[in-house]
């Protein structure tokens, strides 16, 4: 066999991988997990949110990073962590507020005992891949990874705000997606494996369909 076969040979067999590349980099991959056994409760979206323990503490409109936000319908949910052992949510609200991130900022932070929302969730935020798609489609949230803080119950919290706004905005489970998704980054950290979702997003996203499964089960008629 000479070098130009082996050549066309070897582009014949790279261009289906590579075609298959672009075509799935539109959509998320696939989410594989175990669905709960636990039977769902059920909870309204006050009930939920109540739960979440939910405040806002809005960033200012004329601030650096929402003067160059657009107006958004979410498709995606983004969940990143911190990587800030000493910040809560508090201590995050208030350096988006005074400007300390700069051009960066997201929807949520979220801790052990609550979830602040930092901008209108029909807005976009700079959260996950400067200004692309992760951006200009999804609302960000950040879990707090405070280093006295129960990082299970940081989790959780954030399993159940994620539902709530997969309810609000009809947003599929398929669309929650870790931050690696846009750029590869190793973020969540401590829900990624060797730096790529693995067993503990599984876990995550279990915890998500759970809650989204309490949301749209009804409660039995009272006999």
């Amino acid at each position: 066999m000479n070098v130009r076969t082996l050549m066309a040979n070897a582009v014949f067999l790279v261009l289906p991988a590579l075609l298959a590349a672009c075509s799935d980099a539109s959509r998320p991959p696939a989410v594989s997990f175990k669905i709960q056994n636990v039977p769902p409760v059920p909870r309204t979206m006050s009930q939920m949110s109540r739960e979440v323990h939910i405040s806002r503490d809005f960033m200012s409109p004329r601030s650096r990073a929402r003067r160059a936000s657009r107006s958004m319908h979410p498709r995606f949910i983004t969940i990143h962590s911190t990587a800030n052992p000493t910040g809560d949510a508090a201590a995050h609200a208030r350096a988006l507020k005074r400007g300390a991130m700069g051009s960066l900022n997201w929807h949520f932070t979220v801790d052990q005992y609550r979830a602040i929302q930092h901008i209108p969730l029909n807005e976009t935020g700079r959260h996950a891949d400067r200004g692309g798609p992760g951006d200009m489609y999804s609302i960000g949230i950040e879990m707090g990874e405070v280093r006295s803080h129960n990082p299970i119950v940081t989790w959780n919290r954030s399993a159940k705000l994620t539902a709530v706004l997969m309810k609000q905005y009809n947003i599929p489970l398929r669309n929650v997606v870790p931050h690696y998704y846009w750029t590869g980054k190793n973020c969540p950290a401590p829900l990624l494996t060797n730096g790529r979702p693995g067993h503990k997003w599984s876990w995550f996203v279990s915890r998500v369909d759970y809650y989204r499964r309490c949301l749209e089960t009804r409660p039995a008629a009272a006999l």
